[in-house]
């Protein structure tokens, strides 16, 4: 009884505060069911479902998972009906198997999800999926044909999120309970998106180069799962994306006999996995312990890229430097070197770091997992100057958040304080926190010795990102 109390009190609070915790940055939608959810009024949902779980969930951070992430979405959606639609996608840290396509493309992905996939095949099985959920604006329409109040839930699905996090049978009941009569009421539109899904994924991922058999395959293994009495399984995934032996079977028909020749799988695809499982681990020890007994015919580059991995962060460093720099003369590969160059910060090598990044950054200019960890460690040895022509150049071709906020730290480690906050205000705008982007330049505005074109262009900028707040405010009535 006084669980079920501590569930509906996470509910309550969640319901309460999280759609209305900051009336500056999230926007008042109002109930669409009483109008067309429109892809103006999506985007805004969708910005303030993003940063309502952001601030809720503990996210990966990993530049390389990210990246591969991203591009991944990237390269799956460029060969869908809208090739340009901007996605963001992000993983998040809870051990249990979910994906989800919020609105505007917003998708997240629980790392139990990426840990349980095989292959690429299967990962991007489930991606192509949720893309094609976003292209046919199946969420939209069913906002506007729905009596559900989106902001009930999206706070349900959050308050699952959350709880999940820390306990995952807690956070799969929260869901449960909160959805199913929304879920019951919608079942049959909601079967109809899910095979149309279906089917439009697996071109996308033909399309792509992919094998699309990983489809099939990982959904009959959430299928199998189900079956038993897992209770995670069955209110996770599978309360969302209803499943069937007749679907599956009809996934399955779908594919080609040629198409099962595409690739299935990605070297890089598997140091995700690697280095999500040694970022997961409840026990790094254990796991050192568990790959340094594999034995000769499980020995592989992912096993021992993993072990490397698991030395650094166990602060055996000495191990991984040893093992990485043999593991990079039989196959040599960025993210191995990228490894080897972490390995050395954490014995606190500098130099040694520096020498790798820089060699990476030539071979591989504005590879993002590239750039930064080299950018960064030219603030660490106080080369603040170079990192700052690194991270502008890196900005001509990709404008991220975290560009911007190492910018701001190379910026601050010269004292040239408002340039930095100028950057981080670009960091809080694309994050979309606009009033705080304003506060930033606000803030640069007041630092001493500003000469008149930098006061008329933080000015400019000011007024910029006020017309930009005006806009989203008459989108709301």
């Amino acid at each position: 009884m006084h669980f079920k109390k501590a569930l509906r009190a996470t509910v309550t609070i969640l319901l309460l505060n999280h759609f209305t915790y900051s009336n500056a940055e999230l926007p008042v939608l109002g109930d669409p069911t009483q109008q067309e959810f429109t892809p103006h009024r999506e985007q805004q949902m969708g910005n303030q479902f993003y940063r309502t779980i952001k601030a809720s969930v503990p996210f990966v951070t990993d530049l390389e998972v990210n990246d591969y992430m991203t591009n991944l979405g990237q390269r799956l959606i460029s060969h869908s009906s809208q090739p340009d639609k901007k996605i963001r996608i992000f993983v998040l840290k809870v051990a249990n198997i979910n994906a989800f396509a919020g609105p505007d493309a917003n998708m997240g992905f629980h790392t139990g999800l990426i840990i349980s996939a095989k292959n690429e095949s299967e990962l991007a099985g489930v991606m192509a999926h949720e893309i094609s959920h976003v292209t046919q604006r199946h969420l939209a329409r069913a906002m506007t044909e729905s009596n559900v109040n989106p902001a009930t839930m999206f706070a349900t699905i959050l308050a699952g999120i959350l709880v999940a996090s820390q306990n995952p049978e807690a956070g799969a009941a929260i869901i449960y309970g909160g959805s199913a009569a929304m879920m019951q009421s919608q079942i049959n539109f909601t079967r109809a998106n899910e095979h149309e899904a279906d089917r439009i994924g697996i071109s996308v991922l033909r399309d792509a180069g992919i094998n699309p058999d990983g489809m099939a395959g990982f959904f009959e293994t959430l299928l199998e799962k189900s079956e038993s009495n897992n209770i995670i399984a069955k209110m996770k995934y599978l309360r969302t994306h209803p499943l069937s032996t007749t679907r599956i079977a009809e996934a399955k028909n779908r594919i080609n006999p040629k198409d099962r020749n595409l690739p299935d799988d990605s070297l890089n695809f598997q140091f995700v996995r690697a280095r999500i499982l040694v970022e997961m681990s409840t026990s790094i020890k254990k796991l050192v312990k568990q790959l340094e007994k594999l034995t000769t015919e499980q020995v592989n580059i992912t096993s021992q890229y993993t072990l490397g991995l698991a030395y650094t962060t166990n602060g055996q460093t000495d191990k991984a430097i040893t093992l990485l720099t043999k593991l990079n003369k039989e196959h040599p590969h960025p993210w191995i070197q990228l490894a080897l160059s972490d390995a050395y910060l954490n014995a606190n090598n500098k130099k040694a770091a520096l020498k790798i990044l820089t060699s990476l950054n030539t071979l591989l200019p504005n590879y993002l997992p590239v750039s930064i960890r080299y950018a960064r460690s030219l603030i660490d040895t106080r080369q603040s100057e170079k990192a700052i022509i690194a991270l502008n150049s890196q900005l001509r071709t990709q404008k991220q958040p975290i560009v911007y906020n190492t910018l701001a730290k190379a910026y601050f480690s010269r004292g040239q304080t408002s340039l930095a906050l100028e950057a981080t205000s670009y960091e809080y705008e694309l994050e979309g926190y606009l009033n705080l982007a304003i506060q930033q330049i606000n803030n640069s505005l007041q630092q001493p010795g500003l000469n008149k074109l930098t006061i008329q262009r933080l000015e400019s900028r000011k007024r910029e990102l006020s017309q930009k707040i005006r806009k989203q405010k008459r989108a709301q009535y």
